[in-house]
């Protein structure tokens, strides 16, 4: 090979060896780029919240209740919903309250179901009779001596049609069922449909709260033990006993149990999801490897040639200087 032609091959060889160079630098960086996105990858599935099992035990609610006895308008059957400690040591309390209460029905009947007629032993007066629905029998009106306190019940009840307080109810007693019937002589005197009232026992739930009750604890227990609540004269009643009762609430349970199903699937559908990315990124790292292994085994390849090609330049160079010496 003459000195030109080595000098061609020389230049040719390190072009090359400079793009495979180039290239080796080309696929690190890729394979760079790589190793930083499956570390997120790795970042990502370590953040993923593990998903916990409900604890069935989390799910019993102790509950308090004590009941009242002898008080001034406090009678009843209590259900603790919430407490606080009060800055003084007493007691906020939040309950419920169920008692027996009487409240008013009525009903509405035909003004033709009660006639009038003039006293006679009293002409000035007049007399009322009430022929029930469905009986023969007339029966008379006598004036109630509980008005003001059956009004108050009535208006209580219906709050949107109250009575005066000063209207007159008559009333009779049934005889077989022994219920009273209440009328109100305003509404008889003015004609049209009338309202039949009866007062009925019946248990009702309300709201209470108790915003300084004395509480003590179980020392053993550390749950209430007894509740004293404030009087209107700022004493207190006795202590009222407390029962807890421990109630499982399996509908939050289970609810839970589905909440935990649902993160667990969508859990294992991202893991799977981080994992296929991971393995497939793994692969092209092999693939850019592999490349980086062929471009190693072509640089020495190249290097041994080069090294060839330089030796045969020093021999032509020799050559032509001892020509011209």
């Amino acid at each position: 090979m003459g000195l030109a032609a080595s000098q061609a091959r020389f230049l040719g060889l390190t072009a090359r060896k400079s793009n495979i160079e180039y290239e080796g630098q080309q696929v690190n960086q890729q394979r760079t780029a790589l190793a930083e996105e499956v570390n997120a990858l790795y970042n990502s599935l370590a953040s993923l919240a593990l998903p916990v099992a409900p604890d069935a035990t989390q799910y019993y609610e102790s509950n308090y209740s004590f009941s009242l006895s002898n008080t001034t308008g406090l009678d009843g059957d209590y259900l603790v919903k919430s407490y606080y400690k009060n800055a003084d040591g007493t007691y906020y309390i939040n309950a419920t309250r169920t008692y027996n209460k009487t409240v008013a029905e009525g009903t509405i009947i035909n003004s033709s179901a009660i006639t009038s007629a003039a006293d006679p032993d009293d002409p000035t007066k007049t007399i009322y009779s009430y022929t029930p629905e469905g009986s023969e029998t007339t029966v008379p009106l006598t004036a109630s001596k509980s008005s003001k306190t059956v009004i108050g019940t009535i208006n209580e009840t219906y709050p949107n049609s109250p009575l005066s307080t000063d209207d007159t109810l008559l009333t009779y007693t049934d005889d077989t069922t022994k219920q009273t019937y209440y009328f109100s002589l305003a509404q008889i005197q003015a004609g049209g449909n009338i309202s039949a009232y009866t007062m009925a026992n019946k248990s009702v739930t309300t709201s209470e709260v108790f915003e300084d009750a004395k509480v003590t604890f179980n020392s053993n227990t550390n749950r209430i033990s007894s509740i004293s609540v404030k009087k209107d004269d700022n004493s207190y009643y006795s202590p009222a006993d407390v029962d807890t009762t421990r109630i499982y609430d399996s509908d939050g349970y289970d609810a839970a149990l589905r909440d935990y199903t649902m993160s667990k699937d969508e859990y294992n559908r991202k893991v799977q999801e981080l994992n296929a990315r991971t393995e497939s990124l793994q692969q092209e790292d092999k693939i850019l490897e592999m490349r980086l292994d062929q471009i190693g085994t072509e640089q020495n390849e190249l290097k041994t040639e080069m090294e060839a090609v330089k030796s045969v330049l020093k021999d032509n160079i020799e050559n032509t200087f001892k020509t011209f010496a």
